[in-house]
């Protein structure tokens, strides 16, 4: 939404603009047909009148439009709309000033085809198609009926209607011409616009990758380096944890409580071994991209994967129909893995109930549900969630990685991830896996 924002600001900022070049032009044009070419016109008052209501609308659109891009909370407009009915009101105060200064006789008549050409560059194809519509039935009322000058009339071929009584060769053939000239505009027009905005979001999809992509590879260094840091602290602990459960196999206490402390020995030595091993893992695959090693494992198995190694794993209900479990799906196992694992942690810490999993299929995705009912979050921490680094976690309990990981390596598989959140209800992860995932950046390319 930010991006359509942007493009309505610069497209209402530049129609602003060329408004007032308009009215500039149009005061300048009659002053210099007037005192220069010496023609009169009967309906000048209605010349100025219609210059004067467009000024006038364009200031009110001016004053509108600096509020409410100065606001701290900009409302969501519906931006094609306002920009849409601005150029309907030109389009009728064009027809007005030819209708009064000799209709299709007057070479400005060509302003239409300017009008059209905006019209194809700022706003959406149906709302050019329907103003390609409007300037023919203008231009066809002007074949009607207009009022006439002396120094611009090429006789009864372009009489108008209303006195002729009937619609002549020329005329007819300008009409066609006029038709014509507008849809080929317009659809060109169109077209070009559409490419060059697919163009645009496929540049900044990209920069937005490599933007991620170079975070990604900061944060594979600084993992690299805290393996090589944390190594060696650990092989320390690991060999006196190792000692203590020697001397307590040798020597069995015999103190109050004993059973309880060797338990606690076993479980750091448990809970060592998983750190080398996740500090191996880190440090073997530092400056590798994620996702290169693709396993063809089941459902069942993914889902077995995922919370293994999930310290809280019986707070988790999955809900998998069995006719699911069997089917397989060729992905990066530890990687998604650990993508998964994130989110459902993060659910896991968001409140004390259990958090519910429901998978399934949907076309040509895997869609994974994960529900819980903690807090909830806010619009604004909702719109800063997957940035790096940010937690509303108490210090120490996270780093603000989770998310932000997951939607990399989910998004390397050509999936996403949804979230939706109220406050006071729970939060909804929604995890779209593709049946078929494509490797690296494929899935940019298509």
């Amino acid at each position: 939404m930010p991006r359509e924002t942007d493009r309505f600001i610069v497209n209402a900022t530049w129609l602003i603009k060329l408004r007032w070049v308009a009215v500039i032009g149009q005061m300048l044009t009659v002053i210099a047909v007037i005192f220069l070419f010496g023609i009169q016109i009967d309906m000048l008052w209605a010349l100025w009148t219609v210059i004067g209501l467009t000024a006038a609308s364009n200031l009110v659109l001016l004053l509108w439009f600096t509020r409410w891009s100065t606001s701290q909370d900009r409302k969501r407009l519906n931006w094609d709309s306002i920009l849409g009915l601005t150029m309907v009101m030109d389009m009728f105060s064009l027809t007005a000033l030819l209708f009064a200064s000799g209709g299709p006789n007057n070479p400005f008549f060509l302003f239409f085809f300017v009008n059209l050409c905006l019209s194809a560059l700022v706003l959406n194809r149906n709302w050019a198609w329907g103003l390609n519509l409007l300037a023919l039935v203008c231009f066809a009322w002007l074949m009607f009926d207009h009022h006439q000058i002396k120094e611009l009339d090429f006789g009864d071929w372009l009489l108008p209607y209303r006195e002729s009584g009937q619609l002549t060769l020329p005329q007819l053939g300008l009409l066609v011409a006029f038709s014509a000239c507008g849809s080929v505009i317009v659809y060109f027009m169109t077209r070009l616009t559409a490419e060059l905005r697919q163009q645009q979001q496929d540049l900044e999809r990209v920069q937005e990758m490599q933007s991620r992509n170079e975070k990604l590879e900061a944060l594979g260094t600084l993992a690299a380096g805290a393996a090589h840091e944390l190594s060696t602290p650990l092989s320390t602990i690991a060999v006196v944890a190792r000692d203590v459960e020697k001397a307590f196999q040798e020597n069995p206490p015999d103190f109050e409580g004993a059973d309880s402390v060797v338990e606690d020995v076993h479980l750091i030595r448990s809970q060592l071994d998983r750190c080398r091993k996740i500090l191996n893992r880190m440090s073997s695959r530092a400056g590798q991209p994620a996702g290169t090693e693709y396993e063809q494992v089941t459902i069942e198995e993914l889902v077995n994967a995922v919370l293994s190694e999930l310290p809280e794993s019986r707070q988790v209900a999955v809900d998998l129909d069995d006719s699911l479990a069997g089917e397989k799906i060729s992905v990066p196992l530890d990687e998604l893995g650990q993508a998964l694992r994130g989110l459902i942690q993060n659910a896991l810490d968001a409140g004390p109930e259990s958090v519910h999993i429901n998978i399934v299929r949907a076309k040509r995705y895997w869609l994974w549900m994960i529900d819980d009912r903690g807090p909830g979050m806010t619009p604004e921490i909702l719109n800063r969630v997957s940035e790096p680094f940010f937690t509303t976690k108490q210090p120490g309990k996270g780093m603000g990685l989770g998310l932000f990981l997951a939607e990399n390596v989910i998004g390397r598989l050509g999936g996403e991830i949804q979230i939706e959140s109220t406050p006071g209800e729970g939060t909804r992860v929604v995890v779209r896996i593709p049946e078929e995932p494509v490797r690296g950046l494929e899935h940019f390319n298509r």
